[in-house]
Formats: structure tokens, sequence, C-alpha cells
């Protein structure tokens, strides 16, 4: 690279995509997208992650890339970005447009993030930066689950609220319904963001070159400064690492026993009947295993986001779920980091 071209990259603008919606609603998975899209033609992008519980799953995800080593990724962990980590946000958004130079920051949120206030953290951090620093929001995108969008407020009172700052909305996991319930929730999406483009999408299967391309203006978030709202009231987190491998059949009915009240669950954990790790997905209800090819794991250990839950007796039945020595059946050995609890 001749001196001309450090000069160049110097003068450019960071474009920043915020990547929102709620639990499971195939954010990580639109985020490999468009990660694969920038390192096959030769961009070293940013990625800042936040994870509302203390272990980074999500993160270990996204090293399936040949070149995954070229991604700057941080993460932000036991808390979300929007309320109780909202000075860190800020914080790590000017360093990574500074360590980027142009090239694209993509920031994942906590599925309970209040969009809004996300992009107020991303003003925030721009504003303080100083002279070297050049980055703006690109775009605001936000998933929605489709087969689950219509329930969720039941789950989340700011289910609606959080897509009025959208630019494009991703209606995903359309294999899951009939057009007539997809259509209903593409009115309902409509009616709370006239303005949003809606992608449809399966599997986050959309044109990446297209989706993230262009610079917006700076937003004007719809919250008023200092009226901070906690999104994530309510809700709790907690991880614990198990050692042993599943009954697949005794897990998930044991999580649907709890289906009101475990609202995500994710991590990678062995299976009977299975090689290797497997990737554990736990969303509203629908339980997920599949193969892990990747090369990290956060050493079998998963993460539990709920409310209301009652850890104790949670736990002691998730217990009776592990394949044990028909001989032998001595205590299974975990480690519980305890609950996160998150009160207004």
């Amino acid at each position: 690279m001749t001196s001309t071209d450090h000069v160049r990259r110097r003068n450019k603008v960071t474009p920043i995509y915020v990547i929102a919606g709620f639990l499971g609603s195939g954010k990580t998975t639109l985020l490999k997208r468009a990660l694969a899209h920038e390192l096959d033609r030769g961009v070293k992008p940013a990625v800042l992650m936040n994870e509302f519980g203390e272990v980074d799953v999500d993160g270990a995800l996204l090293h399936d890339h040949p070149r995954s080593k070229d991604i700057e990724l941080q993460a932000l962990l036991s808390g979300c970005i929007c309320c109780d980590l909202s000075g860190e946000f800020s914080e790590k958004v000017e360093h990574l447009v500074k360590e980027t130079k142009g090239a694209p920051l993509f920031i994942e949120t906590t599925g309970l993030a209040d969009t809004g206030q996300v992009v107020m953290g991303v003003e925030k951090a721009l504003t303080q930066s100083n002279a070297r620093t050049r980055g703006a929001l690109a775009s605001v995108i936000v998933m929605v689950d489709g087969p689950r969008f219509l329930k969720l407020g039941t789950y989340w009172p700011a289910a609606e609220d959080h897509l009025k700052q959208a630019d494009v909305v991703v209606l995903n996991k359309l294999d899951q319904i009939n057009s007539r319930q997809a259509d209903l929730v593409e009115r309902r999406i409509k009616a709370a963001n006239p303005t949003a483009t809606i992608v449809r999408a399966v599997h986050a299967e959309v044109e990446v070159a297209r989706l993230f391309t262009g610079m917006a203006t700076m937003k004007t978030p719809s919250i008023e400064q200092g009226m901070v709202k906690d999104s994530a009231t309510g809700y709790q987190s907690g991880s614990f690492k198990i050692l042993k491998p599943f009954d697949p059949v005794r897990l998930e009915a044991w999580l649907k026993r709890f289906e009101r009240s475990v609202i995500r669950m994710k991590g990678f954990v062995k299976v009977q009947g299975r090689t290797g790790y497997q990737e554990l997905q736990w969303i509203m209800g629908s339980l997920a295993l599949t193969p892990y090819r990747g090369v990290r794991q956060s050493h079998a250990r998963l993460v539990v986001i709920g409310r209301r839950v009652p850890w104790q007796r949670f736990l002691e039945g998730l217990e009776t779920c592990l394949v044990r020595p028909a001989r032998r059946r001595k205590r299974q050995t975990k480690r519980w980091s305890g609950a996160t609890r998150r009160t207004s």
C-alpha cells in the first residue's frame, strides 16, 4: 500500500451498521453473512457484540470464515448497551471507528436493547470523537422473527417500539409460516414504521451487497435526552457449565415446561448419539441442535435468559436430562454463576 493509499484510507468515513432484533431473531446469522461478504472482498471489518449474559456465545460463531482473524471483534457482556453499559458502549464505538479507518463497523445489540437508545449511543460516541475519528451511521437493520413476532408483545413490551428507528426490517424465518401469516406480520411492521424497507428472508439470506451499502444521515432518535429506559427490566441471565451429554428428548420436554419463563437458551453442548459439540438454540418454545463445526467453544457453557425463572428448580430438572452411566449415578458437577437480576 502506497503512502497515497494510506492517506486515502485515513480520510474514509467508517459506515456503522446496527443490527438489532429480539432474542433469537437471526441477528448473528445476518452478521455472519455480512462479515463473509466484507472479508471476501478484502475488507477487514470490525464488530461490537453485546451479550446480555456473561458468556460470549455468539462471538464464537463468527470464526467459521477462513479469514476470521481479520475481524476486529470486541464484546460487551453482562448487560445492555442502551442502559447500564451505555458509557462503555460509546467508548468502544469511538475506539473501533479509529481502528477501522474506513472499513465497516457492525454493532450487534442484545435482543433486549432499545434500538433508539442504541442510536443515541452511536451519536454520542461520534460527537465525543476527536478530529481523527470519522464515522457515520449507515443503517439500522432490525431482524423480526416471523413465526413469533405476533406473540412477542406478551414477552417484551418494547416489541414494536424498537422498530421505529429501523431503516430496514428483515422479516425472517418465513419458511416457518404461511403467506397469510407473513402478510399479517408485515402489516404490523408497517404500522410501527411506515418508512422502513421490509425484506423477506429465510435463514437471514439477503442480498448483502444491497442491504449493507450507502450512507444514511445521522438519525434523530424518538427519545428525549435524559429519558433513558431500561428495556431489559424484569429479565435475568445466568450461565453454567454442563460436563455430560444431554438426552435430547428429555431436554426438550423439560424446556417446554418453562416456555413462558425461559425465553432464550444458547451455547455448546454434547448430545447423546451425536459426535462432537452441538450448537444449542432454544427460542420461545423451540429447540434446535445442530453440529458445531467451528474451532471455538465456550467450554460447553450455556447461557439462559428469561424472566421469573425458578432457577433452582430449573437447574435441578435440567440435570435430570443428562445421560449417566447405568451403574454409576454420580451427581453431575456444574458451575452456576447465579442469575444476574435486573429490576426497575
